[in-house]
């Protein structure tokens, strides 16, 4: 097998992974700005919401480097209904995630707010059977300004229907980062 044309894994990996940092430091820069109209409080009632987010993730037996995105709207001051998209880079086959979910952020709890929620999602495997999961997440938001927050926390995450069979692992868990801004 001719070798010569394969990039290398570890130069791929550094590019997506400069790739992810500079997008969320440019959400963390302009969700900073003090402009006209934005919230004042990111987890207040009736805001829309948007966060960056990146990662690793594994599916069957690979690596991945996991980019998305979530659009929210806070029902309630700390209660959010989003959903995600997510685009897994780097390895065969192509997959591409989509996940309805709800959040609740402890707003009175200083400096840094808690979060738990749950979901459920729906994975596009490019020539394989998608597949549908359900989970939870929690962690802390860090609030840097009046209407942008940087986030991290734990998720776990189940296949449905899963067979151990089929799969050597049915349930995952698995870190996250995201910044969250708010308008």
């Amino acid at each position: 097998m001719n070798t010569t044309h394969l990039p290398n894994p570890g130069t791929r990996f550094t590019a997506r992974l400069q790739l992810a940092m500079s997008i969320l430091l440019l959400g963390a820069y302009f969700a900073g700005l003090p402009l006209p109209g934005r919230a004042a409080e990111p987890f207040g009632r009736g805001r829309l919401t948007g966060s960056i987010n990146f990662g690793s993730g594994s599916a069957l037996d690979r690596h991945y480097t996991v980019l998305g995105g979530t659009l929210g709207y806070m029902a309630a001051d700390g209660l959010m209904f989003a959903v995600s998209a997510e685009k897994w880079f780097g390895e065969e086959p192509d997959i591409i995630k989509l996940t309805p979910e709800m959040r609740y952020t402890f707003t009175w709890v200083e400096p840094v707010k808690p979060y738990a929620g749950v979901f459920v999602s729906r994975t596009f495997y490019d020539g394989l059977q998608d597949r549908n999961t359900y989970g939870a997440r929690g962690g802390v938001y860090w609030p840097f300004s009046s209407n942008a927050a940087f986030g991290t926390g734990l998720v776990y995450e189940k296949i449905s229907g899963c067979h151990t069979s089929t799969y050597r692992d049915c349930s995952q868990l698995y870190p996250e980062a995201s910044v969250m801004f708010s308008f």
